[in-house]
Parts: structure tokens; sequence; C-alpha cells
């Protein structure tokens, strides 16, 4: 139903609500920019695309609570272009990194698994997950007519593991309780906790 300001309130009570329409609007515009600071942005070094995604994290619940508990984190990243929302895979970018925590000074150590092999330290959660994804980049070479004379849409994966995850035992399983806890957990240790977005339209500067 629709809410009608009576003209007949006294100034006071007219004055109140009006500043209180007043507060609603700032916090309104406040939201608004929240969310652009979160965009998801392109850019061209070169021959390589790279993206930024503040608001794609993956240093946060389970894995934090694994780095804070001074085991390794392995990190799947994987970036791809598509024509289109949910298209085809026309180009893609993929890098693992091992990301452990030191608990004296309170910051994370990355490292880029491959060659060539980089790696980056006391870094904060936000810092260590930027440094990450500039090291993922697609050839703009890849692209074809993407981003040149079509617009284009990216997606951007993570794949969280415990780096510390033995493999699951099969054979001469144990059927005691014992056996059946550490299989659990073994399993719960090696799901991955998976983590995806799409952002779109883009276009290359020329």
């Amino acid at each position: 139903m629709d809410r009608i300001l009576d003209t007949n309130l006294p100034p006071a009570a007219r004055g109140s609500l009006g500043g209180a329409a007043l507060v609603a609007l700032t916090l309104m515009t406040y939201t608004t920019v929240e969310i652009l600071a979160q965009s998801v942005t392109i850019t061209r070094a070169g021959n390589a695309i790279t993206v930024r995604a503040p608001g794609f994290g993956f240093i946060k619940g389970e894995p934090l609570a694994r780095l804070k508990d001074g085991r390794s984190v392995r990190v799947d990243l994987e970036l791809d272009v598509l024509p289109g929302p949910g298209g085809a895979v026309a180009a893609q970018g993929r890098q693992t990194y091992v990301l452990s925590y030191d608990l004296w000074e309170e910051r994370f150590a990355v490292t880029q698994v491959g060659a060539p092999s980089r790696s980056a330290a006391y870094l904060t959660p936000a810092a260590a997950e930027a440094w990450c994804l500039e090291q993922l980049t697609v050839p703009v070479s890849a692209l074809g007519r993407l981003g040149r004379e079509l617009p284009f849409w990216i997606r951007l994966d993570s794949r969280v593991l415990a780096a510390d995850t033995a493999p699951a035992q099969d054979g001469g399983a144990d059927f005691s309780l014992r056996g059946l806890i550490d299989a659990l957990s073994r399993r719960r240790k090696n799901d991955a906790l998976t983590h995806s977005i799409e952002a779109g339209p883009f276009r290359l500067s020329q």
C-alpha cells in the first residue's frame, strides 16, 4: 500500500519525516556506491587480459580456518572468455596457487605452481586474492573477434582444496567405526569448495 505524506502534520513532524527520507536516500546512495565498487573490470596489458574482481573472495570461511590452523591451501583459478552469458568457452586461462599463513606476522604467502613460478608474501587476504588474479591471464590473440569486433563475457571460477590432503585408500577398507570416521574425514578434506561468477559485456580498447 502506498504511503502518502500528510501535509496537515505539524512542521516539526514534517521535518522529522523529511529527515528520515533524507537518511534513507543517503543510505540507498551509499549502498549503490558499494555495489559499484565490487564490479568486475578487465585490463589489457600487452597481449594479455587480466580481471579485477574485488568482490570475488576465496580466503574466507573454511579455507581461512585451515590456513589459521597452520595448514596450506591449494587454490585453482580459471578465467573463461565467453561470447555471451552461459556460452561456450572461447578462450581460457588457468593457474594454481598454494597459500599459507604466518601466525606471527598474521599475513599470507602465495606461491604460483608451475612455470614460471612466482611468489608473494606478507599479504592481507584481499591483497593475496588480488595478486592471484593478476597472474591469471588470457592471451588477446586467443579471443579472435571477441573484444575487437564483438563484446564478450567472462566467467571466473575458484576451486579450493587442502594442499596437505592425502588420497583416500580404497583397497582393504576398514569397516570399523574408526575406519568409517576416518573415511568420512578424508572425504570432507577432499571436497572442493567452489565459487563462480559471470560478468559482462566487455570490449577491449584499441
